[in-house]
């Protein structure tokens, strides 16, 4: 069942539906509308739900949903990596450019409160790495990056970072094996917070730079701490 296959069968049907707020009619009748098998229409609303278009469910029917990319990024960079490993790494470097190109847009947008909250992050970061024995950082870590991106108003672009972080979650490591390289790393953090505490958005930025030049700089000998 391709994506094409799906689109000509169904795609269509269903974002018309969503546009006009059409209630989707049951499967037969589907079948009947579209001029294809019922087993089709199973298999097409099946691969639908998983790329998230729509809900099915028992006693509510079929529902459309709000347009996410993320599924969809999900399910093809997820099945890439498999096959071809280095698609992780391509995706790394897609976020970071595109948390250097939105700096300038998104960033004078924060709210003081909302910069406070990443001072807090920073704060609640530096407990963990400074505990023995010390731990990663990693809910703090994703959390700093997705505060200062919070208005971002790019849907692709955003859901590329979210994808981004839900797809290298596991790869932070509970243990610590370069403490000296953590406290650099947050150290950046502690400064691109506080260059945005004081409206310095050139500063900031040349603060994510180098952070972002530091993480490249970084072995990849241990590869289980992919903390960009």
């Amino acid at each position: 069942m391709t994506l094409t296959k799906i689109k000509s069968d169904l795609l269509d049907y269903l974002a018309e539906a969503h546009q006009t707020k059409t209630p989707i009619p049951s499967i037969p009748e589907l079948s009947n509308q579209l001029g294809i098998s019922v087993a089709s229409v199973r298999e097409q609303l099946e691969v639908a739900r998983r790329l998230g278009f729509v809900d099915v469910k028992t006693k509510v029917g079929i529902q459309t949903r709000e347009f996410c990319l993320n599924p969809l990024l999900e399910l093809g960079i997820g099945y890439g990596a498999k096959v071809q490993p280095h698609l992780l790494d391509a995706l790394r470097d897609l976020r970071k450019h595109i948390e250097i190109s939105y700096w300038h847009e998104t960033a004078p947008q924060l709210t003081s409160l909302e910069v406070q909250r990443l001072q807090k992050i920073v704060d609640d970061a530096l407990i963990k790495i400074s505990h023995e024995p010390k731990y990663m950082p990693a809910q703090e870590h994703r959390e700093f990056h997705t505060q200062i991106f919070l208005h971002l108003d790019n849907a692709i672009a955003a859901s590329i970072l979210e994808t981004f972080w839900n797809m290298t979650a596991e790869t932070e490591r509970v243990m610590v094996h370069d403490p000296a390289y953590l406290q650099n790393v947050w150290s950046y953090h502690r400064r691109i917070a506080d260059a945005l505490a004081s409206r310095d958005f050139e500063r900031g930025y040349q603060w994510l730079i180098e952070h972002m030049d530091l993480v490249k700089q970084r072995k990849k000998t241990e590869l289980f701490q992919r903390f960009e």
